[in-house]
C-alpha cells in the first residue's frame, strides 16, 4: 500500500504550500524515500483535490494527541436560548386574514407552532 503524502514529507494536514515545498527539499536531503515518491507526495499535496483524498486517508490520531490540539473552551459557554420576536405576536391574525396563504401554508404554520409549544388558536 502506498504511504500517505503527509507521512512521506513529515507534515500535518494544516501545512501551507510553502511548508510543503520546504518539506520536499528536506525529504530529498534525508533520502528516506525514493525521489519519485517524494515528488509524487509534494505534487499530491499541492493539488486541492488530491490533498482532500490524503486528508481523508490520513490515519486518525490517538485520542489524547487529538484533544491536546483542540480548544474545548466553547463547551463551557452557556447555550443560547430561543426567543420569539415581538414582530411575530400578531402573525396568526395576519395569516388568517391573508388571501394569499394556502391551506397547506396554514397547516405548516400550525405544525411549526405546535413544535415550538406556541398557542395557535383558530
Amino acid at each position: 500500500m502506498e504511504r500517505n503524502p503527509y507521512d512521506i514529507l513529515g507534515l500535518t494536514s494544516a501545512s501551507s504550500k510553502a511548508e510543503i515545498t520546504k518539506a520536499m527539499a528536506v525529504a530529498m536531503k534525508q533520502k528516506a524515500y525514493p525521489i519519485d515518491a517524494i515528488a509524487k507526495a509534494q505534487k499530491a499535496l499541492m493539488k486541492s483535490e488530491e490533498r482532500l483524498v490524503a486528508d481523508f486517508l490520513r490515519p486518525i490520531l490517538p485520542t489524547l494527541q487529538r484533544f491536546q490540539r483542540s480548544d474545548l473552551s466553547a463547551l463551557q459557554e452557556e447555550l443560547p436560548t430561543l426567543e420569539i420576536l415581538s414582530e411575530f405576536e400578531g402573525l396568526h391574525d395576519t395569516i388568517r386574514t391573508s388571501k394569499n396563504v394556502s391551506e397547506l401554508d396554514i397547516q405548516i404554520g400550525k405544525t411549526l407552532a405546535d413544535s415550538l409549544n406556541l398557542d395557535f388558536e383558530e
